[in-house]
């Protein structure tokens, strides 16, 4: 994924590699409504930290609020029948013999089968850490952060950030772990073909700011709750993603293994202001580097340097 923070910074260092930070898509087949394949469409996407529904907003046939609601439906069906499935089970282990892990499971998957029967999608049931994590074994459908990317006729991409309100689908992105972008598919094949200098052109020419896949990826991070810190030197400049509440030490050990067991300090310097004084050695100069701990907070956009012993 592109990013001026990063290039900024390798101007300052000429690195011999430049790593972006970057997500991984999976294109899962078509839902066909039809309960075996739809199965198997869903085996295939159940490891993933989250969905992207491409939903049509052209041709006569469109209907976003219908195509919305049906994928909906299909992960409530499915996640009712994994959670009842194992509920059968449970009620089975528990009359052989009480146990109070196999009581607390009973009970937060009571409560998971409740919100499902009301049509409520896990991702807006509040729980406990603990619970959460009991439900992520599951892999439940609904519990993923969902993203709706509504793609667009060419026609509406001058007033592209309109589109939610103009289809009638802007209260789905008011919803738990739910967020909302808007693209136009033909205008991003059309600029797949362009360098770089005549594609902002193209996209200008629409009144475009910044390409759809940039507009998906820069919502799904914050969807995810993800941030980026840096890592900067001569050999590599390097973009790293992780959870926001990641601590200096986690980061650390991401960077080198080494660095979480021999950690010392981290030099932490907003990436801003490391470009403004040129250079580490001048931005120590002007104290515009902190030394943290292993539990400091990484901020967004942070310039990490790892302290360790040898």
């Amino acid at each position: 994924m592109r990013d001026p923070r990063l290039e900024a910074l390798a101007k300052l260092y000429h690195p011999k590699k430049l790593t972006y930070a970057y997500l991984e898509f999976l294109d899962a087949p078509a839902l066909m409504s039809e309960p075996e394949k739809d199965a198997a469409v869903f085996g295939l996407v159940r490891g993933a930290e989250a969905f992207a529904h491409v939903v049509r907003l052209f041709g006569e046939d469109a209907n976003p609020g219908r195509d919305i609601a049906q994928l909906e439906t299909e992960f409530l069906v499915t996640d009712l029948d994994t959670v009842t499935k194992r509920l059968e089970k449970l009620a089975r282990d528990l009359k052989k013999a009480a146990a109070a892990e196999l009581e607390h499971e009973h009970a937060v998957l009571e409560k998971a089968r409740s919100a499902l029967a009301a049509e409520t999608p896990l991702r807006g049931v509040e729980l406990g850490p603990e619970d959460q994590r009991l439900l992520r074994g599951f892999m439940l459908l609904s519990a993923k952060p969902l993203l709706l990317v509504l793609n667009a006729g060419d026609e509406d991409a001058p007033a592209i950030e309109g589109v939610p309100e103009k289809y009638g689908v802007a209260g789905s992105a008011r919803r738990p772990r739910v967020a909302l972008t808007e693209i136009c598919g033909k205008i991003e094949t059309e600029l797949a073909e362009l360098d770089p200098g005549e594609a902002a052109d193209f996209l200008a020419s629409y009144g475009l700011k910044e390409s759809a896949r940039d507009r998906v990826l820069h919502t799904a991070y914050g969807l995810l709750g993800f941030i980026t810190f840096f890592t900067v030197s001569e050999p590599e400049c390097r973009a790293w993603t992780v959870p926001r509440g990641t601590l200096a030490l986690e980061a650390a050990g991401m960077v080198h293994s080494d660095f979480a067991r021999r950690f010392i300090k981290a030099e932490v310097i907003p990436w801003r202001e490391l470009v403004e004084c040129g250079s580490l050695a001048a931005a120590r100069e002007r104290g515009r580097v902190r030394l943290e701990g292993k539990d400091y907070r990484v901020a967004d956009g942070d310039v990490l340097y790892i302290r360790h012993t040898a």
